[in-house]
């Protein structure tokens, strides 16, 4: 009962969220008509997939690592990823590549975020390191990708440095709505790919020597996992750029809500992980309004503390 009525209270708030996101409080129907369509609605679309996504990632590493304090962020592929779209924004800058070139950034957002993995795999992975040395080995990796960050960075003009500066801060940087769909997309297939996986995961959840008893190749599976996290995690850097903490905060509440059910969790991940970031949107909208501030420094100020009373609490 405690369950549905937390569930039922989830998506209240959600409906709420979503009708404050759009209006910002405002009455005035005449300005609302023309803001919503063509600039609010496509924006809380990428609000949501990117939720979705960047919560799955941590969803799915929290699992694989068996640790609540890790997500994509921690193991360097949210930096990877983000390194490989500053990287397609620094060669259109270079060669003046316009229109169609927005859409090469999927692929080099997964092209850093593969790479962050490959280094992971090859430090602590591949040589069956405990789970705390892969996490160290993660943020290393998150630490050289946002050195290279930098660089690029100094290598751009005002403009496209103020655009990397949005994409690293956290917020939603590309709301056109080819862009948007494609990644939509990508999401609905890692959803689908993801639901597959729920026994795999419930099997490894037993330990490695229980789930290799069983038949299962546990090597492989964690492998799988990985590469699906990091699939996630480009769809979510794509469209608000280095966003952290919510990867890390909706699957803890989702457990603390339905349990270890992972079918379960995996759902509830989600909800909550949109309630989050549509609540972070909508306030970072009007507490400086009408000025705005990144969707990240908003996240921080709850993320934060709530790392913090994670890593008391573990």
């Amino acid at each position: 009962m405690k369950k549905k009525l937390m569930l039922s209270i989830l998506i209240v708030v959600l409906v709420l969220l979503v009708v404050l996101d759009l209006t910002q409080g405002s009455t005035n129907g005449q300005v609302l008509s023309i803001l919503i369509p063509q600039f609010r609605i496509p924006r809380l679309f990428a609000v949501i997939i990117a939720a979705i996504a960047l919560s799955l990632a941590g969803f799915i590493i929290q699992s694989t690592v068996d640790n609540p304090l890790a997500d994509s962020s921690t193991l360097g592929i949210t930096s990877g990823a983000s390194a490989g779209a500053v990287l397609a924004l620094f060669i259109g800058h270079q060669f003046n590549l316009t229109g169609n070139w927005i859409f090469s950034y999927p692929l080099f957002a997964l092209l850093g975020a593969g790479l962050a993995f490959l280094v992971l795999y090859q430090l602590a992975i591949k040589k069956n390191y405990s789970n705390f040395r892969i996490l160290l080995s993660g943020l290393a990796i998150t630490a050289l990708f946002q050195s290279l960050i930098t660089i690029a960075q100094l290598s751009i003009n005002s403009f496209d440095l103020n655009q990397v500066a949005i994409w690293l801060s956290g917020d939603v940087w590309q709301t056109d709505l080819g862009y948007v769909s494609l990644n939509f997309v990508f999401l609905i297939v890692g959803i689908i790919l993801l639901s597959f996986c729920i026994k795999r995961m419930e099997t490894l959840a037993l330990g490695s020597q229980v789930a290799s008893s069983l038949g299962l190749d546990v090597e492989k599976t964690k492998i799988g996992l990985y590469l699906l996290a990091l699939f996630f995690a480009s769809i979510g850097v794509l469209l608000v750029g280095g966003l952290a903490f919510i990867g890390l905060i909706a699957p803890h509440i989702a457990r603390e809500i339905v349990g270890f059910s992972y079918r379960k969790r995996m759902w509830v991940t989600m909800l909550v992980s949109v309630n989050i970031l549509i609540l972070a949107d909508f306030l970072s909208q009007i507490i400086i309004a009408p000025s705005s501030l990144p969707i990240g420094f908003v996240l921080a100020l709850v993320g934060a503390p709530y790392y913090i009373y994670l890593i008391q609490k573990n």
